[in-house]
C-alpha cells in the first residue's frame, strides 16, 4: 500500500490501481486532508502503469460525505468555506478526466460528498446494501454546477430533481433503475462483481477507452472537453499503435496484445 495519509492509501495489482478510503470509524466521512489526499494518490496512479483505478471503501461505508467535525470549525470560520469547496471540486474533476477506466465499488453508505466522489466514476458496482442520498435543501445548501451535471447526466433531470429537493435516501436496486449503480453484487459479493467487471475490461485497449471518454465527456458538457479535443482523440486513434495492433489481431482472429 502507498499511502498518502493514514486514511487514503492506494496499490497496484496487476496494473489494477486499488485507491482505498479507511475510516470505519466515521464511516469513511471526508474532511479537506482527505480530499488533498485523494487527489494526490489519483496523481502517482496517472504516473504509475495501472490501466485500470478501483476506488472503495469500507464494509459498510463507501463514503458517509462530510466530516461533521470538519464542518462545524468552518462554521465559526465561514471564509475557508471556498478553499474547502475548491479542494472537493479539483479531487472529483481529477477523477471524472482520469484517462483510466475508473471504478467505484460501494457497500454500504454512499452520500453528499461520497455520492460525488461515486458520481465522477465510469462505473459504479454496488452491494444489496448500498445506499445513496444527497440533501443539499436540508442543510440550506445548493448544490454545485459541476455535482449536478454528472447527477443530471447520470439519472437525467427529473430523478435529479427529486433526489436533490427532496433528499430521498435510495436503496441498491431503485439505484440501479435509476442509473447510479451499474451493477448490483450478486450472492458471491462485491469481490467476485468486481473480479468479473475486470475480467470484461481486460481484453479493451487502455488509449482507446482514453478517447472514448474524452469524446463522452464532451457530450456530457464538460466545458474543457471541447469538440476539437474530442475530434482530435477520435482521428489520433486511427494513427495508434493500439489500433495497429487490434486491427491485425482482428484480422488474424487471434486475442489483440495491447500495451
Amino acid at each position: 500500500m502507498q499511502a498518502s495519509n493514514e486514511v487514503v492509501g492506494w496499490r497496484l495489482d496487476d496494473r489494477v490501481a486499488r485507491l482505498r478510503i479507511d475510516r470505519p470509524e466515521k464511516r469513511n466521512a471526508l474532511a479537506g486532508v482527505h480530499w488533498a489526499a485523494i487527489e494526490r494518490c489519483l496523481a502517482e496512479v496517472h504516473a504509475s502503469d495501472a490501466r485500470v483505478l478501483v476506488l472503495e471503501g469500507v464494509p459498510g461505508a463507501f463514503s458517509a460525505g462530510a466530516d461533521i467535525d470538519e464542518l462545524a470549525e468552518l462554521l465559526v470560520n465561514p471564509s475557508g468555506f471556498a478553499a474547502s469547496n475548491a479542494q472537493v471540486q479539483r479531487t472529483q474533476l481529477a477523477l471524472q478526466r482520469s484517462p483510466l477506466t475508473t471504478i467505484a465499488v460501494i457497500d454500504g453508505v454512499c452520500v453528499g460528498g461520497g455520492l460525488g466522489l461515486a458520481l465522477a466514476c465510469d462505473f459504479r458496482l454496488g452491494s444489496t446494501r448500498s445506499r445513496f442520498g444527497l440533501s443539499p435543501a436540508k442543510l440550506g445548501l445548493v448544490y454545485s454546477p459541476e455535482d449536478s451535471r454528472r447527477l443530471v447526466n447520470t439519472v437525467g433531470l427529473a430523478r435529479a430533481r427529486e433526489m436533490l429537493l427532496t433528499g430521498r435516501l435510495l436503496f441498491a436496486a431503485t439505484a440501479l433503475e435509476w442509473g447510479l449503480l451499474n451493477r448490483i453484487a450478486g450472492d458471491d459479493g462485491v469481490d467476485a462483481a468486481l473480479a468479473t467487471l475486470l475480467a470484461e475490461l481486460e481484453s479493451g485497449s487502455t488509449s482507446a477507452r482514453a478517447g472514448i471518454k474524452q469524446v463522452l465527456a464532451y457530450l456530457g458538457g464538460d466545458a474543457e472537453a471541447g469538440h476539437a479535443a474530442a475530434t482530435a482523440a477520435f482521428d489520433d486513434a486511427f494513427a495508434s499503435a493500439d489500433f495497429a495492433e487490434g486491427a491485425a489481431a482482428f484480422l488474424a482472429k487471434r486475442k489483440p496484445d495491447f500495451q
